[in-house]
Order: C-alpha cells, then sequence, then structure tokens
C-alpha cells in the first residue's frame, strides 16, 4: 500500500471551515473596536463642546446686569443679557444652523460649538423672582449627526446673576 501525503477533497474543505470562522470572529473583534472607538469620539466631542458651551453661557449670565429675555416667568429659544460694559450689550446666545453662537453688542456672532456637533432643543427659562440678581436655567441637547452611530447628550444647569455688578 501507497501512502497518500496530500489531503482529501474533505479534509481541504473543514480546514477551509475552520479557517473561515476563525476569519470572521477576528473580523468582527476589530470591528466592534472600531465601532467603539468611533462611538467613543463622538461621545467626547459631544461633552466636550456642552461642556465647553455652558461654561460660556454661566460665565456670561454671571457677570452680566440683567436679563433683557426671557421675560421673569418665561422661557425662550434664545438668550438676552445686559451687561456691565456697554460696548458688549447687548449678549446673545443663540442657535443658527444646528450651532450655538454668542453676540455682544456690535462685534460679529461666532460660535461656540464644532462642525462635528449639533445643538438641539435649545432652551432659556428665566427662574427669577422680584428682587432677586436674576436665574436663568439652560438646557440643551448636543449630539453627534455625522456618524452612523447615532449619540447625544442632554446638558441642564441653572445660573445665577452676581449681586452688586
Amino acid at each position: 500500500m501507497k501512502n497518500f501525503l496530500g489531503l482529501t477533497l474533505i479534509e481541504f474543505l473543514i480546514y477551509i471551515a475552520i479557517f473561515a470562522s476563525i476569519l470572521v470572529l477576528i473580523i468582527g473583534f476589530f470591528w466592534d473596536i472600531i465601532f467603539g472607538n468611533i462611538k467613543e469620539n463622538s461621545l467626547q466631542e459631544i461633552k466636550d463642546n456642552g461642556q465647553f458651551s455652558m461654561f460660556k453661557i454661566s460665565k456670561e449670565i454671571k457677570r452680566a446686569k440683567s436679563i433683557n429675555f426671557p421675560l421673569a416667568g418665561s422661557q425662550g429659544n434664545y438668550l438676552s443679557l445686559e451687561t456691565v460694559d456697554p460696548s458688549l450689550n447687548p449678549t446673545v446666545f443663540d442657535l443658527r444652523e444646528g450651532k450655538l453662537r454668542i453676540t455682544q453688542g456690535t462685534t460679529s456672532p461666532y460660535f461656540l460649538t464644532t462642525d462635528l456637533v449639533r445643538v438641539e432643543n435649545l432652551s432659556f427659562s428665566n427662574l427669577s423672582y422680584p428682587e432677586t440678581p436674576g436665574i436663568i436655567e439652560v438646557e440643551m441637547e448636543v449630539s453627534s449627526p455625522g456618524t452612523n452611530l447615532p449619540a447625544s447628550m442632554i446638558f441642564k444647569s441653572s445660573f445665577s446673576l452676581l449681586p452688586n455688578q
């Protein structure tokens, strides 16, 4: 009897099936890593934009003299503040094409959020009581529209004008 050193067709098909199964598992594993990284980057961009925007809004509210809009007890989709510095009056926060922007006095507006995120549902509520410096509640949803993995965060906080500014 002769010994055959080659593979039979059945052995060859079994080896191909095992190799293909391992390859599918490895590709799936790396695919999950890639999409996880994309989602994490999107969430980080959302978080950075939202935190920076809230910081800038809080800074301007704290140094404002009064609230022009929204009126006490109401809410609106933009915020107008009167500042101590007349050259910065009014300071206005609003949305333009899904991006948060600020306009101070007669200067050109500039955007506080990047093109990588979209701000939705921006709301300013004036929670002020008579004889108080003024309180503004800010709520906004920041999302990442450019990816196939939708992600969004809601930022909500209240800020008070500092008395005797």
